[in-house]
């Protein structure tokens, strides 16, 4: 073993809904291991301890465990609530991994601060299985928004955008709703598209591109030519569109709005099978698997879907509204704003916020590093150490 790996040690560990991460640093800030288990927030599905024991084992290896100090545990759903059975399981995991003593246990939000900064107070806007905002010192929560998981609360999360998705792909199908390009990437991303092909084919899908064609959304069909916003499509006319193969063009001069009056666009025809799969797909498995879909969202807003971008609009008016919510117990002016989470690390919703940050706050939002980092930082603070940059 490297001489500067050769501890004394310090355990961080961030555990979110969907993801466990865990470092192993020294005191000096190298580091010494990594690892990595499934989600950990039991109000979403998760194994607390097991999910604990997997990263935090993966990641001390080989290394001697007497020479292990303390550890701060981040753990999502850790607060009042949910903190007697938080600490329970990490205690759990930390005596299965051969560790004495317990370590600290804290929210995931304190962690997300200490992800993005060294500053012991400040600001951190969240999003990413859950989401919220909150004013942090020290390591505790001063005031918090949200952050209340997704049945009741963790508006503009990736799971709530998950959501929304699906909700606005099953509207389309039914004709609720309007046509949208997540009628195609919402049941690829949940099913596969081998099963998408058994299930969605024939004249119904055809019918359904000359929809989206008409409505000016981008199409996802192989070899379907997309047009950028602003320049003429073939036929006349400006916008976003896609012109599918074999579909009728609108009449020479003729805009796609225009055109749109001589066929009604009431979206896809009913899939009871297809609709029927993802309903499946979706109750069948724990409710943090939907932030999985918060790329596909971010992926059609960004293509200019109009529905995907009110969704993602919305989720950026959502974090917002927590950071206002917030705000007024921050009694540093110049204090860091932190985002933390994967919904706003880039894409449109991170874009948004940081935009509105900037009209909030003097100084420009930072973005957070890892989690489990930011964990051992609090763990190194606890014992008189220096965090590291």
């Amino acid at each position: 073993m490297l001489t500067h790996l050769a501890g004394p040690y310090v355990v961080g560990i961030d555990a979110g809904g969907t993801k466990t991460r865990c470092v192993v640093l020294t005191l000096g800030g190298a580091l010494a291991g990594t690892g990595t288990g499934p989600g950990a927030n039991p109000n979403s599905g998760g194994d607390t301890a097991g999910a604990l024991t997997t990263a935090l084992r993966e990641a001390l290896g080989d290394l001697d465990r007497s020479h292990v100090l303390t550890g701060v545990f981040g753990i999502a759903g850790a607060g009042s609530a949910g903190r007697p059975a938080a600490v329970a399981g990490a205690r759990r995991a930390w005596h299965s991994a051969g560790l004495h003593g317990a370590p600290a246990v804290v929210t995931d939000i304190a962690v997300a601060f200490a992800a993005g900064t060294s500053e012991p107070k400040g600001i951190v806007v969240f999003s990413g299985t859950g989401a919220g905002a909150a004013v942090i010192s020290d390591g505790a929560i001063v005031q918090r928004a949200d952050g209340y998981g997704w049945l009741v609360g963790d508006e503009g999360s990736a799971v709530w955008l998950g959501r929304e998705a699906v909700r606005a792909a099953l509207a389309a199908y039914d004709g609720r709703g309007s046509p949208t390009l997540l009628t195609e990437s919402v049941p690829r991303a949940l099913l596969g598209g081998a099963v998408v092909a058994e299930i969605d084919t024939g004249p119904r899908r055809h019918r359904h591109h000359r929809a989206l064609a008409l409505a000016g959304a981008p199409s996802l069909a192989p070899g379907s030519p997309v047009l950028t916003p602003g320049v003429p499509p073939q036929g006349g006319g400006t916008g976003t569109a896609v012109l599918i193969p074999g579909a009728a063009r609108p009449p020479a001069g003729e805009s796609l709005d225009r055109a749109a009056q001589h066929e009604p666009i009431s979206g896809p025809p009913p899939n009871p099978q297809l609709a029927q799969a993802i309903i499946k797909e979706v109750y069948g498995r724990p409710p943090a698997a939907l932030g999985r879909l918060g790329p596909v969202v971010a992926a059609a807003a960004t293509a200019g879907d109009p529905v995907a971008r009110r969704i993602t609009d919305e989720a950026a008016e959502w974090l917002l509204r927590d950071v206002d919510a917030v705000r007024p117990a921050l009694t540093d002016p110049s204090a860091p704003v932190v985002m933390h989470g994967s919904v706003l690390r880039d894409g449109p919703v991170a874009e948004a916020v940081r935009t509105g940050l900037s009209d909030r706050f003097a100084t420009p939002p930072r973005r957070a590093g890892d989690g489990a980092v930011g964990a051992a930082g609090l763990a190194l603070r606890r014992l008189g150490f220096p965090l590291p940059d």
